[in-house]
C-alpha cells in the first residue's frame, strides 16, 4: 500500500470508528508483518527453485562436453531440446 494510500485508509477509519483506532492500527501492523513475511518465504522459495534450475544447467553441460546426445540429456534433464541447444552454443 502507498502511503498516501495509508493515509487516506487511516482519516477514513478515524472518522467512522476513532475509538477503535488503535485495534485497528495493530491489525494494519499485524497484516504488514505478515506481507513481509510471506515476501520474505517468496523470496526463499523463488532463489531454491533458481538454484535447482541452474544445477540442472550445469549437469547438461557437463553432458554435453562429455559428447552425450541432446535428446537423452534432455530425457534426463527435463530440459526441452531447445533450450540444451541455447546451452551447447555457449560452449563454443
Amino acid at each position: 500500500v502507498e502511503k498516501v494510500d495509508e493515509e487516506i485508509l487511516i482519516e477514513c477509519i478515524e472518522k467512522i470508528l476513532p475509538e477503535r483506532r488503535e485495534d485497528l492500527m495493530t491489525l494494519a501492523e499485524k497484516w504488514r508483518r505478515e506481507g513481509i513475511k510471506e515476501g520474505i518465504e517468496r523470496g526463499i522459495r523463488e532463489g531454491r527453485e533458481q538454484g535447482i534450475q541452474e544445477g540442472i544447467e550445469k549437469a547438461a553441460l557437463n553432458a554435453l562436453r562429455e559428447g552425450l546426445d541432446v535428446k537423452l540429456i534432455s530425457r534426463l534433464t527435463g530440459l526441452s531440446v531447445e533450450k540444451i541447444e541455447e546451452l551447447k552454443k555457449k560452449l563454443n
